[in-house]
């Protein structure tokens, strides 16, 4: 992985690279980060079926999901030998200063969060299931305990490589940081759609719309951060934090019954 200093600029040569070329290779990342996953569950639902569980969308939860994150993480490490991206690793422990925008950037999702929830009741929108509610309708202990284990220690790390590493280093280099982390935002976004049609939610309602919303605005917050502090530690940590909160409310009714 390339690593950066906070004083030191983007090592990266820059290349002949067009901002066209850039974002259509920006565009591709983006759709073997959501189409291939997607198929890579179905897969797996095939699979599981096979040995008598079919139906069960906790196993499909636990395993096709993870094999799907996984794979995100591969098509970023395939992408970066084959095209060197900087992703700005500076240290592994945050500084005082950076635990300070750690605590700043899970105050402001928060908050951003609960306005958009506030919003979600003032027009009646139902909310939206998505592939974890959807598999811990019967074991919620099971999905949401490997879910907690999950987001900290392999969702928060992966997305955030793929998605603030490599996509949008890719595109500052040619762009700069506004348009990488609009252009990623939209991708990180949609990416989550499979999500809610695996959930069975109707794509096309409020309710999806403004759980989509809530996901763009965060990783926005997400890609201003890492550029502010160049360093994808800071935004893993937000980003894992944010997940593991969200997972341990939906967790704290079931342990209690």
């Amino acid at each position: 992985m390339s690593t950066s200093n906070h004083n030191q600029p983007d090592i990266q040569p820059r290349t002949a690279d067009s901002p066209r070329r850039a974002i259509l290779v920006a565009l591709g990342l983006l759709f073997a980060a959501a189409i291939p996953p997607l198929a890579i569950v179905e897969g797996f639902k095939l699979v599981q079926a096979q040995f008598g569980y079919g139906g069960d969308l906790a196993f499909t939860y636990i395993g096709g999901g993870l094999l799907a994150t996984i794979a995100i993480g591969l098509i970023g490490v395939a992408y970066h030998r084959i095209r060197p991206v900087t992703v700005h690793v500076p240290r592994w422990l945050p500084t005082v200063r950076e635990s300070g925008w750690i605590v700043a950037g899970i105050v402001i999702s928060l908050v951003a969060a609960i306005l958009i929830e506030i919003g979600m009741q003032l027009v009646n929108a139902i909310p939206p299931t998505n592939f974890i509610t959807a598999a811990a309708a019967e074991r919620p202990v099971l999905v949401y305990g490997f879910a907690l284990l999950g987001v900290l220690f392999i969702v928060g790390p992966i997305e955030e490589y793929f998605f603030r590493g490599i996509v949008q280093g890719r595109l500052r280099e040619q762009m700069g940081p506004v348009p990488a982390i609009a252009i990623v935002s939209v991708g990180f976004t949609l990416g989550h759609v499979p999500s809610y049609w695996i959930g069975g939610s109707d794509l096309l309602s409020l309710g999806v719309f403004f759980a989509l919303l809530s996901i763009a605005v965060g990783s926005v917050i997400l890609g201003a951060i890492y550029e502010r502090t160049q360093n994808l530690v800071v935004v893993i940590a937000i980003h894992s934090l944010i997940n593991a909160i969200g997972v341990s409310l939906a967790l704290v009714p079931p342990l209690g019954a």
